[in-house]
């Protein structure tokens, strides 16, 4: 069959049209081509004993990742389009997007950075953080996004929680103060589940059990503070992590105490399961629990709440096992004689809720303008 001249040239222009739409495309979709970036990446890699590695730093430039590297718990957390990988230097595993797996070349420290092997990036890393072609359209979009969030009250029934001089217990005032957050919240289009709406006793593994189930973009544990010295006072939001001061450690083991009592609740490694395995998956939401009790702790110190503590980390087992970025807020000091008598007062109870509200607003504004913080 003999093509004309003209149709010739109009079946090519549609050819060259079809490939500029979707050269247009990728170029939108911020990524590198899988060839591009691991010609890149091969091109920074240098030879550290007989292997080739790249450095962290290069790597997450070259494939515009969230980096964040913990000198103390020495793991780094990289993310992109919500996608997470979690490694430790040395270690032979790595979590990517909160599952197991074993490579035989580790990461390492290096002349005080980290370098990841040139072989994990080429069978793993580049298919985690290139996925560019055949990408449903707006999927990242939809992941990175505030929708659901769980409010855990603290305390409960035969848990009473802190009690204040004059009688007042944490397990009154946690769930007056969550009741508020989930109505303000459902008032602004998110829905809400709570661990408990009752005053009822609900062990560390139901709470988390709850959340896991929800799957939820957040897990709120709400909560008020206490120490034998009735002086402290002020609010602190706490993400998991190690107890780095005395200050911090107390409030763990206060909020821990109920732990012993539960038989049945286990954080353990298991037989599939190194330890190794367990601290990087507490460790895989780190940096939006950092980011969202920065935001509350911003929000309640501008709207006068109390003293500002601070952004704090502890490891608080409520925490542990939540399978999503999390923090536990202490609102105030019960045990303080000023503090107790305003958390009795409901007028100060909705200034709480309502300032932990705008931060967890605040939080989702900047998470969902850059994609997940990986812009």
């Amino acid at each position: 069959m003999k093509i004309n001249k003209t149709a010739f040239k109009k079946i090519l222009a549609v050819i060259f049209l079809l490939l500029l739409f979707v050269v247009q495309g990728c170029a939108k979709g911020g990524r590198l081509p899988v060839n591009e970036a691991l010609i890149s990446a091969r091109k920074e890699a240098i030879r550290i004993g007989g292997d080739k590695y790249v450095a962290a730093t290069v790597f997450s430039g070259i494939y515009r990742l969230r980096r964040d590297y913990d000198v103390v718990s020495r793991r780094l957390l990289l993310k992109k389009d919500g996608h997470t990988a979690v490694l430790r230097p040395d270690a032979e595993v790595l979590l990517i997007d909160g599952s197991t797996v074993y490579t035989d070349a580790a990461v390492i420290l290096y002349r005080g950075s980290v370098f990841i092997p040139l072989s994990l990036i080429e069978e793993r890393l580049d298919r985690l953080f290139n996925r560019g072609f055949g990408r449903l359209p707006g999927r990242g979009e939809e992941r990175n996004r505030i929708r659901k969030i769980v409010i855990d009250a603290g305390h409960g029934g035969k848990d009473p929680g802190a009690v204040g001089r004059y009688g007042l217990k944490e397990k009154v005032v946690a769930l007056d103060v969550s009741k508020r957050v989930k109505r303000m919240l459902e008032d602004r289009g998110i829905e809400v589940v709570m661990t408990r709406d009752t005053d009822r006793y609900i062990s560390l593994w139901q709470r988390t059990s709850i959340s896991n189930k929800n799957s939820p973009d957040f897990f709120i544990s709400i909560h008020a503070n206490a120490h034998r010295n009735r002086r402290p006072s002020g609010f602190e939001v706490f993400y998991l992590s190690d107890a780095l001061d005395d200050s911090a450690r107390a409030v763990q083991a206060v909020e821990n105490a109920v732990w012993e009592t539960e038989c049945d609740f286990n954080v353990k490694p298991t037989k599939n399961a190194e330890a190794a395995v367990w601290d990087m998956l507490y460790d895989e939401y780190r940096l939006e629990s950092k980011e969202m009790a920065k935001c509350m702790c911003d929000s309640m110190q501008a709207d006068g709440i109390g003293k500002n503590r601070g952004v704090k980390s502890a490891r608080f087992y409520v925490l542990k096992g939540v399978r999503s970025p999390s923090v536990l807020v202490e609102m105030a000091f019960i045990s303080n004689k000023r503090e107790e008598a305003m958390l009795k007062q409901a007028s100060y109870r909705h200034r709480v809720a309502d300032a932990l509200v705008k931060g967890i607003l605040n939080y989702k504004d900047r998470y969902e303008e850059t994609d997940g913080f990986t812009r």
